[in-house]
């Protein structure tokens, strides 16, 4: 059976049975004319593996839909369906109105391999011999209108980085608690602080910083409570609003991001390159880093968990060491360093390595399943030229691919290095009922993807964006906006 009736939703809309054998029918008859089945004929012609589309059959609301749309252009307008229904029913027609190709009623039980064109309004009704019973059913192939896995970059929401003036000579974005903080050097010098927790508003708390110390704006890193940031001695400062700060007494040459509550970095020492954490631990050993490991350039530090380690482990690909430049992902189990990579990406610095989402169909069935993966974008070759090559990787930087043309950036990007990215929700909602309709939410969003909330007909979702901050062009300028991305599959309503 491809389609799991609401009976529940049915036997609760009619009321529930006495004991007395007069009131039995109360429920009874209503599920003689219920939808037991509904999928699609098999059709290669139209779709591979099109019998195996998931059909809903809301009795409540007497609708039947595929919640999972088909692909962009899916051609509907002669698809044979397969639909069971009790032995009671004596009349299934289907009637046809405003198709492309064809109107009229289909006697379904005397034709029932015949094409139906959905294109337009089209209705089930069933009836018992006697006519006392008789059920009208909407039925809907539903298709997607744009391409489901493509990487939607907005052109049209674009937004200038939150500086107090024109024309920043820099910028580093990090997120805090579910706050964007954004750090900048003004054209003057002097130094701005911006911070959002509304970041699809473009809403900003600008403040103008007078900092007792030359920062490294490029190394600022959030933990899990605080900001570090690197001054141009090397000298390590914290803070817990990024207004105030204080010398932490560590001297560090390069700050490799957050691990938890601490971050990680390498300091030099009698001409030698050592890993280092701050806060210390007392019993903390130093090592020195490998002759192959990165200490300038290195991409943004991402931590994840794994369901064969019960400790975070944390990561960044590619940088450079001296006049070399690597692609590796090395990676930090909260007590030694390795590099992980099997199939690395192409050697690169300052590229940009966000957590995501894709989807794949992994079995002969109509399901996309969802993969968290990361994504690869921008950076500096070895002979100095821009990446805009997209990269994914399904298992945590082991292994690095080329991602599919659905993801790569659109012309209107230019090739950058050094950019920043913030993943922030908007919550959507969108009505189950025969509408099908998709809309911004009122509810407050939260700062991670969660699951779906449902109220009846309506459900509630959090749809995780991509915000993309800055970047350096080919010619060395600072890219002064913020660019928004989503994977178009995360707007349409969850699937259940």
């Amino acid at each position: 059976m491809r389609a799991l009736p609401c009976l529940l939703g049915a036997a609760i809309a009619l009321g529930a049975c006495n004991a007395e054998k007069s009131d039995e029918p109360a429920y009874e008859p209503a599920l003689s004319v219920a939808v037991q089945g509904f999928s699609l004929t098999a059709d290669s012609k139209v779709m591979a593996n099109l019998d195996s589309v998931f059909f809903s059959i809301d009795l409540d609301h007497a609708v039947i839909f595929n919640a999972d749309s088909l692909p962009v252009g899916t051609s509907i307008n002669k698809l044979v369906p397969k639909i069971t229904f009790p032995a009671a029913v004596s009349k299934a027609e289907i009637e046809m109105t405003g198709g492309t190709t064809r109107t009229g009623v289909v006697d379904y039980k005397t034709s029932p391999t015949d094409s139906i064109d959905f294109t337009g309004n089209v209705t089930l009704t069933l009836a018992t011999e006697d006519g006392a019973l008789s059920r009208t059913y909407t039925l809907k192939v539903n298709v997607h209108k744009m391409v489901a896995d493509s990487l939607m970059w907005d052109n049209t929401a674009l937004a200038p980085l939150p500086s107090a003036a024109p024309s920043p000579r820099e910028q580093r974005t990090v997120d805090l608690n579910g706050k964007a903080y954004t750090l900048m050097q003004e054209a003057d010098g002097s130094y701005t602080l911006a911070v959002s927790s509304d970041l699809a508003a473009a809403s900003w708390t600008k403040t103008a910083l007078s900092l007792p110390f030359a920062p490294q704006v490029r190394s600022l890193t959030a933990t899990d409570s605080e900001l570090y940031i690197l001054d141009t001695d090397g000298t390590l400062y914290s803070s817990a609003d990024g207004r105030q700060w204080q010398t932490t007494g560590a001297d560090w040459t390069t700050l490799i991001g957050a691990f938890g509550n601490a971050v990680l970095g390498v300091r030099q020492d009698a001409g030698r390159y050592y890993h280092d954490i701050w806060p210390r631990p007392a019993s903390y050993a130093a090592v020195e880093i490998p002759a192959d490991f990165p200490t300038e350039g290195l991409s943004n530090f991402n931590s994840f968990t794994s369901k064969w380690a019960t400790d975070p482990i944390g990561q960044f690909t590619g940088g450079r060491r001296g006049g070399a430049v690597y692609g590796d992902t090395w990676a930090y189990d909260g007590a030694n360093w390795a590099k992980i990579s099997n199939t690395p990406l192409p050697a690169m610095q300052d590229v940009l390595v966000l957590p995501y989402f894709n989807y794949r169909q992994t079995t002969t069935s109509w399901v996309q399943t969802e993969f968290s993966v990361l994504l690869a974008l921008g950076g500096r070759a070895q002979d100095g030229s821009i990446g805009r090559t997209v990269y994914l990787s399904y298992d945590n930087g082991v292994n690095w691919m080329e991602a599919g043309s659905l993801l790569q950036l659109p012309d209107y990007i230019r090739s950058f290095y050094q950019a920043d990215a913030v993943i922030a929700t908007s919550p959507m909602d969108a009505s189950l009922d025969a509408a099908w309709q998709t809309r911004a939410s009122r509810r407050p969003a939260d700062v991670k993807r969660i699951s779906y909330f449902v109220d009846g007909a309506d459900v509630e979702w959090d749809c995780p964006y991509i915000y993309m901050f800055g970047g350096r062009m080919a010619d060395g300028r600072l890219n002064p906006y913020v660019w928004r991305a989503v994977l178009a599959r995360l707007t349409f309503a969850p699937l259940f």
